[in-house]
């Protein structure tokens, strides 16, 4: 009996005379194997019922899980009183056979030095099973499958091994099993297994192996690349720089993968194709990688696959958007504000509609956007915008009158310049529409109360004025009400006697998140000089509302509006005739 070499515990690898392959010329050179198709055998360590027991040349056998099973030349086991005469084979004049009839997991591997680290090589074995001889063919019952150890170790249960897919069918030959790994050191093992986990059921029944046509190469390469960032969601991925390897007959198909960083899980994009570019899809606020590979044909009709890289090969970032509306504090659109990241170079100007996309990277981190016109006051920063996994920021902005006469109607500085009336409200810092504050009217749950604040301010020709603000009402009540009462002394001539109006108005409470409300003080088409009372004041009532009802405020001015009169100056030319 030869002497066993034990790898690690429970596997056995038998010593073969030759277990590693130096590589001379690799531009020579596309088989890397020591007697690839299993033809030639090592002298017998043994025999089954007479029979000998080998293993092929320049290969080691391993096992674990169960009892030692048989290795042997098939040629010997098909002329012998085991067999019926028939070479189950792929190619050449025999394979290697393994067989037993308990359960095993059991193979053959061997090592190959002189490799390139970094660089791509496939792994392809052909194998055949037969669960219970003499019985019907029987699926999975028998697992096939190919193994490559990047960094040379002889351990095939290590996590370092890279498998194959696995194939459980039984009594058909196994032509497209392979893997492929970029090497990590001078050495890589590879590993040809069988996993057989049942018993054949009697002494004169085998569960059958056949291992054949073996082969390691350098494989091809291809490289997807796409842009590092695309301020559109759908952007093209090419992969047109396939390089063939050592050995080539001819390059075949592509395949290509993605991931999203946000999920982490590479997913299959196109596979079998000989496209070499695509459009992709991708959505804003997310960053995507791609990897791709290139399957190659070898003189001996073998095709093996370029390894995927774990990383990737390119990344897109897909920039996220603000979008929305630019408007006056009357509510109509505002063409040509900038709308800008501060510190950046990130801007867009808004469309004669007041439409504008500000499109910007993910990946900045919180940023503070801000709005400017030429003609408008440019309302409060909108703080610590987060785009990262966001498609688009839907935000609508409000100008401020350029003759604005509301005193901190931002609530930035507390309640500076406003009365409180019934309760006191209070200065919140979310939620808010810009800046850093808002005011929040909040009634108790089961309390009757009312709770607001209230301005007096001043307006001097002030075309067609209104009063503009935000509103966000967060738990309120069926009985609940929200008032606004503008109290208006204006007085159009010295000769006139003061006329005073009274506005009420109460918005709607059921609209989710914030609301814009723009309020014209008077008539159309004149300017309006006098003072306003403004009253913002929140009814709440104990009856139908268990829990407490706010309603925050945020960016109240009053002022003018969009139009008014405008004077031209023409030239007078005196003509003589």
């Amino acid at each position: 009996m030869l002497a066993f070499l034990v790898a690690i515990a429970l596997t056995v690898a038998r010593p073969a005379t030759t277990i590693s392959t130096p590589i001379t010329s690799l531009s020579q050179i596309y088989q890397l194997l020591t007697n690839p198709g299993v033809e030639s055998y090592e002298p017998p360590y043994g025999q089954f019922e007479g029979v000998n027991l080998q293993v092929a040349s320049g290969w080691q056998c391993f096992y674990y899980g169960g009892p030692e099973p048989y290795w042997m030349d098939t040629r010997v086991f098909a002329y012998s009183h085991l067999g019926a005469g028939w070479v189950e084979r792929i190619e050449g004049e025999t394979s290697q056979m393994i067989f037993a009839t308990e359960p095993y997991t059991a193979g053959i591997q061997q090592q190959v030095t002189g490799l390139t680290p970094g660089v791509g090589y496939g792994f392809h074995a052909a194998m055949l099973t037969i669960f219970q001889t003499g019985k019907k063919s029987t699926d999975g019952t028998m697992i096939k499958q190919v193994g490559m150890d990047p960094m040379g170790g002889i351990d095939p249960q290590a996590p370092a091994v890279v498998w194959s897919e696995a194939d459980d069918r039984d009594r058909v030959w196994s032509v497209d099993l392979r893997t492929s790994v970029l090497a990590e050191a001078p050495t890589m093992t590879v590993f040809i297994r069988v996993s057989s986990p049942y018993a054949s059921g009697a002494p004169s029944i085998r569960n059958q192996s056949f291992l054949d046509s073996a082969i390691l190469a350098q494989t091809p390469v291809v490289t997807a690349t796409s842009p590092a960032v695309s301020d559109v969601p759908t952007f093209t991925v090419n992969w047109d720089n396939a390089v063939p390897a050592p050995g080539c007959v001819r390059l075949k198909w592509r395949g290509v993968q993605w991931l999203d960083e946000a999920e982490g899980v590479w997913r299959d994009w196109i596979t079998g194709t000989y496209l070499v570019q695509a459009d992709f899809a991708g959505e804003r606020g997310h960053a995507y990688r791609f990897r791709a590979r290139v399957w190659q044909e070898y003189p001996n009709g073998a095709f093996l696959h370029s390894p995927y890289r774990a990383e990737g090969d390119t990344r897109t970032e897909v920039w996220p958007m603000i979008a929305g509306r630019v408007l006056g504090p009357d509510g109509l659109p505002a063409s040509g504000a900038m709308v800008a990241v501060t510190g950046t170079t990130y801007t867009t100007t808004s469309g004669r509609d007041g439409y504008y996309e500000l499109k910007m990277p993910a990946w900045l981190g919180p940023q503070a956007v801000t709005v400017s016109h030429p003609f408008w006051l440019a309302t409060s920063p909108l703080y610590s915008v987060t785009l990262e996994l966001i498609d688009t920021l839907p935000f609508t902005w409000t100008l401020r009158p350029p003759d604005d006469a509301v005193t901190n109607g931002e609530f930035e500085a507390g309640l500076a310049g406003w009365h409180s009336v019934g309760i006191t409200p209070s200065i919140v810092t979310e939620p808010v529409h810009t800046g850093y504050s808002a005011l929040a009217l909040s009634g108790a749950a089961g309390v009757t109360l009312t709770a607001g604040v209230t301005q007096s301010v001043v307006i001097t020709d002030s075309w067609e004025p209104a009063l503009s603000f935000w509103y966000n009402p967060v738990g309120i009540g069926a009985s609940d009400r929200f008032n606004v009462f503008l109290t208006v002394v204006t007085q159009t001539t010295s000769t006139t006697l003061p006329v005073t109006l009274t506005h009420i108005l109460t918005p709607a409470l059921d609209t989710p998140g914030w609301a814009h409300l723009a309020y014209h003080l008077g008539p159309p088409d004149i300017a309006l000089s006098g003072t306003v009372d403004i009253r913002l004041q929140l009814w709440h009532t104990s009856g139908g509302n268990p829990v407490t009802s706010t309603l925050y405020l945020d960016e109240v001015s009053l002022g003018r509006a969009t139009g008014g009169p405008y004077k031209a100056y023409l030239p007078l030319v005196q003509k003589s005739y």
